[in-house]
């Protein structure tokens, strides 16, 4: 073989070697499988994630599952995701908590939202309420209220992790209405409420999905939701919280978020399939079932999400004087 054919040989190896390697590379995500974090035990938010992980699952060909670590208001689990690798193949599950809160909370945070995650999207939202075992004596808040007072120090309202949006709300409540009672923090929704339906605690708040099978068979009821105006997904005819006398109005919202420099591939492949997801019609009616109205964003509309909420609670916050280790 004479050395220019040795030499073209060796240029058309190479490229053949250069193309396969590239197709390696740039072979389409996702290849394997992908884990959603949730900071949250099994119930609540967790039903909502495992929609989204059952459908990603049948779009993309490759399992998707939920990682359940919980604590620390689901500090733990958004920890966890911004230490992952940030190959798109590790996201999380997010509330206005560790998505957005945590930072005005913990001095300490082992993560700050807005530096150490990515946005992929915001999902949706949902009320926040105050809630109370049916055998409980009073059916609205206003009736709660005048319990309270009737009972000083001795009434319990839990709430599902300190420094989430129950904890923070029930804190700026019970000082609006100048209300001695006990703040009881638990490890999410799923450990709250057995202690509410037996009665151990006598009100809580938190998510409104969290409750739904409960309000249905008729041994939990809403005592108030925390929106501007009535919920028309919420079962039954529950005041807001301003009608029940106090100028005050949360609600929660979900989103995805992935570990800083994931991949834009990822985050906008994610964001597609799930936009899609949300905007079926057999979904929005699933997801009204569990009292949540879906609104898919872009990635930035997230990040604007997160700095609203920031300087939306920042003031409450600062004024209540909440400050977690």
């Amino acid at each position: 073989m004479s050395i220019f054919k040795r030499f073209a040989a060796t240029l058309a190896f190479g490229a053949l070697a250069m193309s396969v390697s590239t197709g390696a590379v740039m072979a389409a995500y996702p290849e394997r499988q992908i884990t959603i974090v949730i900071g949250f035990p099994p119930g609540g938010a967790d039903v909502f994630t495992r929609m989204i992980a059952e459908h990603l699952t049948e779009k993309f060909g490759v399992p998707v599952i939920v990682e359940n670590r919980p604590g620390a208001s689901g500090t733990i689990g958004a920890a966890a995701v911004a230490n992952a690798r940030p190959d798109g193949y590790t996201i999380l599950f997010a509330t206005n908590g560790n998505a957005a809160n945590a930072k005005l909370l913990y001095p300490n945070l082992a993560y700050d939202p807005q530096v150490d995650l990515a946005p992929i999207m915001k999902l949706g939202t949902s009320s926040m309420v105050i809630a109370a075992g049916s055998q409980q004596p009073y059916t609205n808040f206003a009736e709660f209220v005048d319990y309270v007072k009737a009972n000083p120090g001795q009434v319990s309202v839990a709430h599902p992790g300190i420094g989430g949006l129950g904890h923070v709300a029930m804190e700026h409540i019970v000082g609006e209405a100048g209300l001695d009672l006990k703040i009881i923090p638990y490890t999410g929704s799923g450990t709250l409420i057995p202690d509410l339906l037996a009665g151990h605690i006598q009100a809580s708040s938190d998510s409104m999905p969290s409750y739904l099978p409960y309000i249905q068979e008729g041994t939990v009821r809403y005592l108030a939701q925390l929106g501007d105006e009535r919920n028309p997904l919420m079962p039954g005819d529950v005041p807001t919280l301003k009608e029940s006398g106090i100028d005050f109005t949360s609600y929660i919202w979900y989103s995805l978020l992935g570990p800083a420099g994931m991949p834009d591939e990822a985050i906008q492949t994610i964001n597609a399939a799930v936009t899609e997801y949300l905007e079926m019609p057999e979904t929005v009616e699933a997801l009204a079932k569990l009292s949540i109205t879906p609104g898919p964003t872009d990635p930035q509309g997230l990040a604007d999400t997160i700095t609203q909420e920031l300087a939306t609670w920042g003031p409450v916050i600062e004024r209540v004087g909440i400050r977690l280790e």
